[in-house]
């Protein structure tokens, strides 16, 4: 029995190991041949509720790349705002910096402590324009920081939500003619849902941002349970591609 246990062991972890190995392959041959402007614009990347570093690591390390993205810096937010820059390597063109919350469950307390990351990522590097990608409450964040008060002296090109809602919140108050949002719904099978977010909470940012920013793209993805469930949707290699594009198209 215990000769049979222990090859049971090896060739569940044999698959387990397999079937990662082809995932992670199957992801990168999807951005083989894709190509973007190399820009001088940063991507931040926001975790949704209790999310940290492997929330948006697969995403992050997909994208850097020579010809798409550069992962240069992670910002590290203490729970009283106090920000920590950890630089992986020197800065280069299309910049993505993970913002990794310690206190990561309460959105608007977030949103204000970004204030503080883009005002220092503006002082110590010299950067000027950024683009936000928000899984789950991460878009609510980068909507709480669009529609508050205080802000960075940075411009907010492109926002890409994935898998977010919106429960309480008020329509922008401030105008972004300059900004651009893809809203990224997922959908398993005909359930309406990834299994944590409805569709239809999705869906109300139109309403919210109307008017206020300059253009707005909703799409809804349907699939099976392993490519749209809620914390696979920054696994999805087609979602990569999708939101790349989106974040730096072609001049």
């Amino acid at each position: 029995m215990k000769h049979l246990r222990g090859l049971t062991i090896l060739f569940t972890s044999l698959l387990t190991l397999g079937g990662l190995a082809w995932g992670w392959h199957a992801r990168q041959a999807t951005l083989a041949d894709l190509r973007v402007p190399q820009t001088r614009t940063a991507t931040l990347f926001l975790p949704g509720n209790s999310g940290g570093w492997l929330s948006m690591r697969d995403m992050v390390l997909s994208l850097d790349r020579p010809h798409l993205a550069h992962f240069s810096l992670t910002a590290h937010v203490s729970f009283n705002g106090h920000v920590r820059w950890q630089q992986h390597r020197p800065l280069a063109t299309n910049l993505l910096v993970p913002v990794l919350f310690k206190d990561n469950t309460h959105s608007r307390r977030e949103a204000t402590q970004l204030v503080t990351v883009l005002q220092q990522l503006h002082r110590r590097y010299g950067i000027t324009h950024v683009n936000f990608v928000g899984h789950s409450s991460g878009g609510t964040i980068a909507y709480d920081y669009l529609n508050q008060q205080r802000q960075a002296p940075v411009t907010i090109n492109r926002l890409v939500c994935i898998g977010a809602d919106f429960p309480d919140r008020r329509p922008l108050k401030n105008h972004y003619p300059q900004l651009h949002i893809l809203n990224l719904a997922g959908n398993i099978g005909r359930t309406g849902n990834d299994s944590e977010v409805p569709v239809d909470t999705a869906t109300p940012l139109r309403r919210l941002v109307a008017g206020h920013v300059s253009s707005y793209r909703f799409e809804e993805l349907r699939g099976p349970v392993w490519d749209m469930q809620h914390s696979l949707l920054h696994e999805n290699p087609t979602i990569d591609r999708k939101i790349i594009r989106f974040l730096y198209p072609p001049s």
